[in-house]
């Protein structure tokens, strides 16, 4: 696909407010999240892939981009990915390039093809990738991403925050 999505201002301020269910940072812990969580599990960022894996948690794909918003050290994985896509993308957009990557895994995933994680290496930032994963993933899956100075954000996928998100991304298609 040869679409890229562009994220306008009151985009912005509406993803400044969760797409789920906020885990505030001092709630983050296995005993809280556990029950929240189901599969296939897709985490979004550096910082929640280190977090969630180290809790024990085993996801079917992880997006990143080897940066954290504080430019600390990268968060290191505690899972072996079975394959890892490179792909591009830059601030504020989201490429057909990194759309298709999330498509492909997903595919993958629920064919039950991976033994292992899924890993998508994003060059640049990989913060709206967050949409196209709610986008593509299928009723039940769950999709964890970071809020900034705030949590975690489980996000358990359903028709109606898939409809507001497909939506969100119409608009922002250009």
């Amino acid at each position: 696909m040869t679409m890229l999505y562009v994220l306008r201002d009151h985009h912005r301020v509406a993803l400044k407010e969760p797409l789920g269910e906020l885990i505030p940072n001092e709630e983050r812990t296995r005993a809280r999240i556990e029950g929240m969580i189901s599969t296939p599990l897709v985490l979004v960022g550096d910082v929640t892939a280190s977090v969630m894996t180290k809790m024990g948690f085993v996801p079917s794909l992880i997006i990143v981009d080897n940066h954290t918003k504080r430019g600390k050290e990268i968060p290191t994985l505690m899972v072996t990915p079975s394959r890892t896509i490179k792909v591009k993308n830059d601030a504020g957009m989201l490429t057909g390039e990194l759309f298709d990557a999330i498509d492909e895994a997903v595919r993958s995933i629920n064919i039950g093809e991976e033994k292992g994680p899924i890993l998508i290496e994003v060059e640049g930032e990989e913060d709206l990738s967050t949409l196209a994963a709610i986008s593509l993933m299928p009723d039940g899956a769950t999709v964890v991403y970071g809020q900034p100075d705030a949590g975690l954000v489980v996000v358990n996928v359903d028709e109606d925050i898939r409809m507001k998100i497909e939506e969100m991304l119409r608009e922002m298609e250009v």
